[in-house]
């Protein structure tokens, strides 16, 4: 928007005005009404001021090929008419020394299911990249010191982590992902504060292939993990899909205490945090370039024994991922764990995925992939669980949306007990804002 233009034109407008009413006896007469115009001009020129001081600078394109580089910015999208968009895109803080952002997505998806005995359509929010809405802030007190707030809210009807076969969708409501404050330094790191990704989160889900989330990854319960698993003879439920494959993915959210060390050696991260309740981790982060291949991977250990909440209450566990992505698109994604159970034994699991990443098309990139998952003892000793599937994502930049498609089998087995499998194949799109 070319504000000085704007102002030059209004400007002129108004000298226009002036002299019209000098010159002719019928504007000299209507003298109110040649004032009240004047008021005008001069109220139109005030509120272009202010738009021209607020306009955000434009932002610096993001880095090429960098696994941690945040997604550009949408595109105007023409659903309305083309003058809707000729104004600023400007979010407004109450506090004038903080920089407010808005960003979020919905992501919605149908999925065909068959668990051995029953099969049918459903109609769910893709928990790996669920609906949600972010309220970032930032303000900076020098080039060292800077402070800021993260309220992150997710927005799901019918989750696909718990969503199945002829089940309802739940009462809609929204839910805490993140609700915290963080102090940082370019030299001492960041302090993080509130609820939030405890040091440990995500390390088992480091993942290049473009297919993560929205397709599938380490963490088998988000897509499809609602469908049952039935015993053979029997047909009965023994679980869900959610509930018999983990990948020990550290603390996953929590309200915590988070220490993040400045980024050292080339790429590395430090971070360690301290939850309510007790529970404690560590990481190790690495994102960077070997070479020309993009890499990424986290190693972790986190302890949960202090807490007496069923699930959440292991020992000893170390877990971690690695992936890389060469620089013609092709890439693997590899992720492994061990957890120290209250029943006794420990449960391990491992998981690998072999991807392809390109721009195939005018509309955006393409990914490919395909993984399989294997784990052994989680929650009852002798039990194996197996899944592999296929994905692929489609980006339509232009219209700031992902489109995706998946199958994925699922396999369980206990020692003297046959089960089904749980087939499920479903399509989806995310549309970010």
């Amino acid at each position: 928007m070319k504000l000085k233009s704007a102002a030059t034109k209004a400007l002129f407008a108004g000298a226009a005005l002036v002299a019209m009413s000098a010159a002719s006896p019928a504007f000299a007469q209507q003298t109110g009404e040649v004032d009240a115009l004047k008021a005008q001009v001069k109220e139109l020129l005030s509120r272009i001021e202010k738009l021209e001081k607020a306009a955000p600078a434009a932002a610096p394109a993001a880095g090429a090929g960098s696994a941690s580089a945040a997604p550009a910015a949408p595109k105007d999208v023409p659903l309305v008419s083309a003058s809707a968009f000729k104004a600023p895109q400007i979010v407004q803080s109450g506090n004038s020394k903080l920089k407010l952002t808005l960003t979020g997505w919905v992501n919605r998806m149908v999925t065909y299911a068959d668990d051995g005995v029953a099969n049918d359509f459903i109609f769910s929010d893709n928990n790996g990249a669920s609906t949600r809405i972010r309220f970032t802030g930032v303000a900076k007190l020098n080039d060292e010191w800077s402070a800021g707030t993260d309220i992150e809210l997710e927005a799901i009807s019918a989750n696909s982590r718990s969503t199945g076969l002829y089940t309802d969708s739940g009462a809609f409501a929204f839910s805490e992902r993140k609700l915290e404050l963080f102090i940082e330094s370019t030299r001492f790191g960041r302090l993080w504060v509130g609820q939030g990704d405890t040091a440990s989160n995500i390390t088992s889900e480091i993942d290049l292939s473009g297919t993560a989330n929205l397709g599938g990854y380490a963490d088998v319960g988000a897509t499809f993990g609602g469908i049952g698993i039935r015993a053979k003879g029997t047909k009965a439920t023994v679980g869900t899909v959610n509930s018999l494959f983990n990948d020990l993915d550290g603390l996953h959210r929590e309200d915590r205490v988070r220490y993040d060390t400045p980024t050292f050696a080339g790429g590395f991260v430090g971070s360690t945090s301290v939850t309510q309740g007790g529970a404690m981790d560590a990481a190790l982060r690495y994102n960077g370039k070997i070479g020309t291949t993009t890499v990424a991977g986290a190693v972790a250990y986190a302890n949960s024994d202090s807490r007496d909440v069923a699930g959440f209450d292991f020992g000893n566990q170390y877990n971690g991922s690695v992936s890389a992505r060469l620089e013609n698109g092709f890439n693997v994604t590899f992720a492994a764990g061990t957890r120290e159970q209250k029943a006794g034994f420990d449960t391990n699991f491992w998981y690998g995925k072999v991807g392809y990443l390109a721009k195939l098309n005018d509309l955006g990139n393409t990914a490919f992939s395909v993984d399989y998952f294997t784990q052994d003892d989680f929650a009852v000793r002798g039990a194996k669980g197996k899944a592999y599937g296929a994905y692929v994502v489609q980006v339509i930049d232009a219209l700031s949306t992902d489109l995706y498609a998946g199958v994925r089998n699922h396999q369980y087995d206990r020692p003297n007990v046959s089960y089904y499998d749980a087939l499920a194949v479903m399509t989806g799109a995310r549309v970010r804002f």
